[in-house]
């Protein structure tokens, strides 16, 4: 049996699970763009999908936009190789009862992209260094389950390899903790100090939802 464009699609969407996290990018008519999370809600296919309202607080003026406005949707699925899934779409309205919610339209396709190795993530994300008694500023330029890269100012701590270091990071309430690893490759540059750190076992929990988050958002349209 072949299948139709909507059969296809819907075989997309039900790759999505109602609850699920999703990461939402907003473009709105006068240029600019707005990134938070949402979980879906349901959707009829051929006509509508409904995602919750986005969890980051924006301005009045902001939300009178929304009607029309382009939204780029992506989640991670359940699958055992963290699929990647996401589509463009027009938000049709927003719905207040029984919760605020967005109204989207059905986009006329879905892009699957599959994860097949562990994957290090790049990415630009402040966070905090943390060793003996010292919390120094840190950016982290890629992330996996298993470490992380940073950058700090040159000279800034004495980490020896094989230390104990904290990676403190806060996205939002629900991506917010400390991370502990070991200092596996420490270079002072003439401009920067970098420090390679793999994560211990502690914060599974964590490390996932930080790892879908930066691979979700840095996926290509």
């Amino acid at each position: 049996m072949v299948k139709t464009p909507a059969s296809e699609l819907l075989d997309d969407l039900r790759l999505i699970d109602i609850g699920m996290d999703l990461f939402i990018e907003i473009h709105f008519a006068n240029g600019k763009k707005l990134q938070s999370r949402s979980s879906l809600i349901g959707y009829q296919i051929n006509r509508f999908i409904l995602i919750e309202f986005p969890t980051k607080d924006f301005s009045e003026a902001y939300q009178h936009m929304l009607a029309n406005a382009e939204i780029v949707v992506r989640a991670m699925t359940n699958s055992g190789f963290k699929d990647i899934i996401a589509f463009k779409s027009t938000i049709l309205s927003v719905v207040n009862q029984p919760v605020r919610m967005l109204c989207l339209s059905v986009p006329k396709s879905i892009t699957k992209k599959q994860v097949r190795e562990q994957l290090r993530v790049d990415i630009e994300q402040d966070v905090f260094i943390m060793h003996d008694d010292n919390k120094i500023n840190a950016k982290m330029l890629d992330f996996s389950l298993t470490g992380c890269f940073v950058t700090l100012a040159p000279k800034s701590m004495n980490i020896e390899q094989d230390a104990e270091v904290h990676v403190a990071i806060s996205i939002d309430e629900k991506m917010s903790g400390i991370l502990t690893g070991t200092a596996v490759k420490v270079q002072q540059l003439e401009g920067e100090m970098t420090l390679g750190v793999k994560f211990s076992s502690e914060h599974p929990e964590l490390k996932n939802t930080l790892f879908s988050h930066f691979l979700v958002s840095t996926a290509k349209k």
